[in-house]
């Protein structure tokens, strides 16, 4: 009987799928219980993915009785993905294999006056410059971008700090251009997945990821799946009101058009844009600092310097970000009760400097009797923690083959 092509690729895009979570490969016997199916129907869509280069076979795993079962992983040689993540000033794309491990790395600045035509044509060029030797080996691209994201149809919606960057149909131009599939998501949302597949929340079902960037998200994983929204809008955390700063910080941190009754925008008080922009502004209001010879220009590895130097602006400037940034997460744990929080973005270079007064705040606002302190950690991925999200989309949205007309299988996205 002729198989069904839709259950035929998803079956093996799932068979794909439970031997890349493994760490140390898995045996045709566990894929058919992890599958629900005969261990000779595994077998048989085994060989064919091993025939066709996409898994193979290692050492046997030791055992104490009876043959030891032959083990199974992925092959690297099978296939390259790119994953690039979009910021407010910098594009980065990273290539990585068949079994996840990074290739190639670029980047790309964005320009403030930058349109979105123009940020399109970095994207493309940043792609470029990772592309393997032999274009046949690419197989999909993921896309990490800010702001709000329609990941089904493929389009960025709306992006506040990249000029006229609306309703962007950003999956078919990069598809026309490089002739492969290519999935779009949130860029921390990205950074969620980063931390889900490679990073220290392997394994863990519900956790946070807050990306602090040019602005605030959070990437939101529920019992081992991310969570969107029903109009893809669910981590928009920069958006939310937050309390105004001390009064003597006030006049430090400018909430723009974002001010109201209920406070500013959380992304004006503790992005890493807002934290530089805090400190120009009270050194140019007569504020003592480091920083002064360069008030105007401060940048993020300035901020680790003073921070290091333990220069007093500094430090008030990062504890009213931890205040704001702790009342804004304190809300997240009672709403998910997560396992763990992870931040991810440039601020992470502060290490304890931000961690620790943040954790402090965090347990301030959730403390309850016979709670345990939620564990809030700074992610270790690097600055390219999200293109790595991205490529790892795109890997785990995309399906090896389809059936031909003739019976032959092909690569199909």
């Amino acid at each position: 009987m002729k198989r069904k092509t839709n259950h035929t690729t998803d079956l093996e895009s799932q068979l794909i799928k439970h031997v890349r979570a493994s760490n140390n490969g898995i045996s045709r016997v566990q894929l058919a219980r992890l599958l629900g199916l005969a261990p000779s129907t595994a077998g048989i869509y085994v060989e064919r993915l091993i025939q066709d280069g996409f898994l193979e076979e290692t050492d046997k795993a030791s055992s104490e009785m009876g043959r030891p079962p032959v083990m199974l992983n992925l092959n690297p040689e099978a296939g390259e993905f790119i994953g690039v993540d979009i910021e407010a000033t910098v594009i980065m794309a990273v290539a990585v294999d068949f079994a996840d491990r990074p290739l190639r790395k670029a980047q790309m600045r964005i320009s403030d006056n930058d349109s979105a035509e123009t940020v399109i044509e970095k994207i493309e060029k940043t792609v470029e410059r990772v592309f393997p030797e032999d274009p046949s080996r690419l197989l999909a691209i993921g896309v990490g971008v800010p702001g709000l994201v329609n990941s089904t149809q493929g389009v960025s919606i709306y992006y506040k700090y990249i000029a006229n960057w609306s309703h962007v149909p950003l999956s078919s131009i990069l598809e026309k251009r490089f002739n492969v599939p290519v999935y779009l998501e949130n860029n921390v949302r990205s950074m969620a997945l980063a931390e889900l597949w490679f990073g220290q929340c392997l394994g863990v079902k519900d956790f946070l990821c807050v990306g602090i960037r040019s602005g605030i998200g959070v990437g939101i994983i529920i019992d081992g799946k991310l969570y969107k929204g029903s109009n893809y809008g669910a981590g928009e955390l920069g958006r939310w009101q937050c309390p105004f700063p001390s009064r003597k910080a006030s006049n430090w941190f400018a909430a723009g058009e974002t001010r109201s009754v209920y406070g500013c925008e959380l992304q004006e008080m503790a992005s890493a844009r807002a934290i530089l922009r805090a400190l120009e502004t009270a050194i140019a209001s007569g504020q003592r600092s480091v920083l002064e010879s360069r008030a105007g220009s401060i940048s993020l590895q300035d901020l680790r310097e003073a921070v290091q130097q333990r220069d007093p602006l500094t430090e008030a400037v990062i504890k009213e970000v931890a205040q704001s940034l702790g009342w804004a997460i304190g809300q997240l744990v009672h709403i998910f009760d997560p396992k763990t929080i992870v931040l991810a973005g440039p601020l992470t270079m502060l290490g304890d400097n931000l961690l620790l007064p943040l954790r402090e705040v965090i347990n301030q606002f959730i403390g309850q009797e016979g709670r345990n302190p939620v564990e809030i950690n700074n992610s270790t991925m690097g600055e390219y923690s999200a293109a790595l999200g991205a490529a790892a989309l795109a890997l785990h949205e995309w399906k090896p083959f389809r059936e031909a007309e003739n019976g032959s299988m092909v690569a199909a996205y």
